[in-house]
């Protein structure tokens, strides 16, 4: 059968129409082979090297009919010389070997057991687990060539490229010395320093040289001689005074160009590297675990990501693109890549560069208790371990390197010993390495770790689930004291109708079907599953019975629970992201579902956003305003400001009962300085006792609705926070379509401009529109507040544009329409 190479036999077996979730093909049983002829001009000056760059798992490569290549490590890329091998025309054939074969082998038992996977032997194998964790992933595990193969031919070729920028302390940087420098305390001002080398593929006496430059700014461009030694190039560049690379939430991800230049016999030969970005990492000395950049500190906000594709686990730039601007524009500043996982491509890393979002790495291991002590075994991992640091080391966006996902966690959990909980690998080799081929990056042995327990919440990096699966009150955040967490917040989030009927196949959207239970999150082994969490907070926050309205309104209750999650969500994010808060960053479990799924993800498989997503994107923004429930001493608003000057602008404070009567207003000048959060209380700024969130409860409500405002100078609004006193449902009301005034018109190059207003408080507003994405949706509209929706469209540049419109107390839909003007 035809097989796209990147790709992965799943990958084959769907893009033919043979794939089928509901009885997937049993891919780790079975042995496959690839095949492929190419012809080729043999060089006798040319250097000739076959590369390889991912073969899962256990890979036999033949060129000609002779055994090249021998691998049982997905995550480590190889490069073959070929020059005494091509002929004119050539012959490639790659066999995967069965996995459950290999795993019937005789080796010695873990010291303990994980039920995160059925096959404990898996923890012999350098393979991913996403496709083999029956809980919450596809059943699609990777097998196949799922990263480039290629032939490069040339009288010049690289390997191994080691290009790191390092911010000296002293000014100078020296050879392999500057690996060992310590860029975590540098002084301000002093010069910064790239250091470069890396191995070509002979050993000659060449002239080389690497270059930087900048367009448009001051440092110009500069270059630097390397020196030739054994085969080996080294050579360091010393650019005085570079403008910083920042996450894009605290300023400007300024990025370098770099090219190393070559010349031999046969001509120069140029090589582009990865654009190099300066910027300092460290972590704060008086913080259990708080990250700072270039010395200041940085809320880090965002998710933990997921493989674009499931089946071939690549994705184009374009797709990358798409995923990693939403991700930006959401506000994340840092993604995690979990030991579940893989290691991402290099365009991943490239674009979080570019747009300025920091990169939690982890190392493929996950929960398991790994043979570290068996010689092969160990030397395998430290290869991959050194590929992986080499690769990385060129990118800006690296800030945290994590040795693994869970392992001390589950070792705790299952009653283990303290000194069983970590290696010697995790504990002391792979941090070593990690300071020598990338230094001035954070290490972290696990995650979670650093409590008493691994898990405990006050200290070190937890994963807090305390909203979420452990079904705890909001009013336990504070108590919780959550100082970072590495992921959080799982729920299954439900996606847009267009998602349920493409895995319901037409059926009835009903939460008890079997196709609908398939797709629902779980943890192995449990009688729950994490819509049984989302049905909780659905109850919590609508005081409404789950399971009657789902038995008795399924709409309704798909209406509810698409903003239940994101909700509850938003509203832990303004707690942390508080004055009051020790928080200093929090990961979404997680960005993308893997399948079409009411999955963890706040964007569904194909990159759409769910209600969720919006919800965050309105907690996550550098300029933020959040209200906090103190009780008894009432609501308090903070506004933050992340960027690095100050905010002249007002905060207007509404309390509203509804559906439309203001009970008091009032508003005041607010100076927020630059990187700060101003805190006031409300009663303070409104100045006469409202019991503002109905503490006291000496009567009835007077109000249900208290609305925060933040205006610049110029009475724009920054940012907006609605305040609910009461927990009920917003039911449809009859006369509310009357209220909603709508206009839409186009804005040039596909988009248009949609403006709402109402005379009443619309809940939960919901905008469709078939191929446009909307830049705002699932949002509170005041009344009398006007509001504008931006639509982008998904691919070219409609002439049309048709858009309908609903809330949760809007009977029925309202529609609005537009056409592109002639220019």
């Amino acid at each position: 059968m035809p097989a796209q190479v990147p790709g992965t036999v799943a990958s084959a077996l769907q893009a033919l129409g043979q794939w089928d979730h509901q009885h997937p093909a049993d891919l780790d049983g079975q042995d496959w082979w690839y095949r492929t002829n190419f012809p080729v001009i043999v060089n006798s000056t040319e250097a000739a090297s076959l590369c390889f760059d991912g073969l899962a798992t256990l890979a036999e490569v033949y060129l000609n009919g002779a055994l090249i290549l021998t691998s049982n490590n997905m995550f480590r890329r190889y490069r073959v010389d070929v020059s005494k091998t091509l002929l004119p025309e050539n012959e490639l054939q790659i066999v995967f070997r069965a996995l459950t074969a290999d795993q019937k082998q005789k080796r010695p038992r873990p010291r303990w057991k994980t039920n995160l996977v059925n096959h404990q032997q898996l923890r012999w194998q350098r393979t991913s687990l996403l496709g083999r964790i029956p809980g919450w992933t596809p059943p699609v595990p990777a097998v196949g060539p799922w990263r480039d193969i290629r032939l490069e031919l040339a009288p010049v070729l690289l390997e191994n490229v080691r290009c790191r920028s390092i911010i000296s302390v002293d000014g100078k940087v020296t050879g392999p010395a500057s690996r060992h420098s310590n860029p975590a305390q540098p002084d301000a001002g002093l010069l910064t320093s790239p250091s470069t080398d890396f191995i070509v593929s002979f050993h000659a006496d060449v002239l080389a040289s690497v270059e930087i430059s900048a367009a448009r700014m001051h440092v110009g461009s500069h270059a630097a001689s390397l020196t030739f030694t054994n085969g080996e190039l080294h050579g360091e560049l010393r650019v005085s005074s570079p403008e910083r690379w920042w996450p894009h939430t605290h300023g400007t991800p300024h990025l370098y160009d770099c090219r190393i230049v070559i010349e031999t016999p046969q001509g120069s030969q140029t090589f582009p590297q990865e654009r190099i970005g300066f910027r300092e990492i460290s972590l704060d000395a008086h913080s259990s675990f708080a990250v700072r950049v270039n010395g200041e500190p940085i809320y880090c906000r965002g998710a933990c990501w997921t493989a674009s594709d499931i089946f071939t686990l690549t994705a184009t730039e374009a797709d990358l693109r798409r995923d990693l601007t939403l991700a930006r524009d959401a506000g994340m500043n840092m993604l995690r890549i979990g030991g579940t996982m893989i290691y991402e491509s290099d365009a991943f890393y490239r674009l979080c560069d570019e747009l300025g979002i920091l990169v939690w790495q982890d190392f493929m291991f996950a929960n398991m208790d790994y043979p570290v002590g068996d010689a092969a075994f160990s030397e395998n991992i430290r290869l991959e371990a050194v590929q992986q640091l080499d690769r990385l080391a060129q990118h800006a966006c690296v800030a945290v390197y994590c040795g693994n996902s869970e392992i001390e966690q589950q070792a705790a959990m299952l009653g283990m010993p303290r000194e069983l909980w970590r290696n010697d690998w995790f504990g002391e080799t792979l941090p070593a390495l990690c300071q020598e081929r990338h230094p001035g990056t954070i290490y972290v042995p696990s995650s979670p770790s650093g409590g008493v327990l691994p898990f405990h919440t006050r200290t070190g990096v937890t994963h807090y689930y305390g909203i979420g699966a452990y079904l705890r009150s909001l009013r336990e955040l504070r108590q919780a004291d959550v100082k970072f967490t590495s992921e959080c917040l799982g729920f299954a989030n439900i996606p847009e109708p267009e998602i349920i009927d493409e895995f319901m196949v037409g059926l009835m959207p009903v939460v008890h079907h079997p196709r609908w239970k398939q797709r629902v999150p779980r943890d192995t082994g449990s009688a729950w599953d994490f819509e049984d969490v989302r049905d909780h907070y659905l109850q919590e926050l609508f005081n409404v019975d789950p399971a009657k309205i789902r038995s008795f309104d399924m709409p309704r209750y798909l209406e509810l629970s698409r903003v239940t999650s994101g909700e509850m969500m938003a509203r832990t994010f303004a707690e942390w992201r508080s004055s009051y808060s020790n928080n200093a960053g929090a990961l979404v479990w997680f960005f993308k579902d893997l399948w079409a799924a009411t999955g963890w993800g706040i964007v569904d498989h194909h990159g759409r956003p769910k209600a969720a997503y919006y919800q965050l994107k309105r907690s996550w923004q550098t300029r933020q305003l959040t209200i906090t429930d103190e009780g008894l001493d009432g609501l308090h608003v903070h506004l933050i400001n992340e960027t690095n000057a100050p905010i002249e602008g007002f905060l207007e404070l509404q309390l509203l009962r509804e559906p439309s009567l203001v009970v008091a207003t009032h508003e005041l000048p607010a100076h927020v300085s630059q990187r700060a959060i101003l805190t006031r209380s409300m009663d303070e700024i409104i100045g006469t006792f409202h019991d503002i969130n109905y503490a006291y409860r000496f009567g009835p409500q007077v109000h249900h609705v208290v609305i925060a405002t933040w205006f610049d100078s110029a009475h724009n609004v920054i940012s907006q926070s609605v305040h609910l006193n009461r927990a009920r449902d917003p039911e449809p009301q009859d006369n509310a379509a009357d209220s909603l005034v709508s206009q839409s018109s186009p804005l040039g190059e596909g988009r248009f401009l949609v403006t709402l207003t109402s005379d009443r408080l619309l809940h939960g507003v919901q905008l469709s529109a078939p191929g446009f994405l909307p830049d705002d949706n699932y949002f509170p509209l005041a009344p009398a507040r006007q509001k504008s929706i931006t639509f982008a469209p998904l691919g070219g540049h409609g002439t049309s544009f048709r858009a309908s419109i609903a809330a949760l107390n809007l009977m029925g839909e309202i529609s609005v329409a537009a056409k592109a003007s002639a220019s």
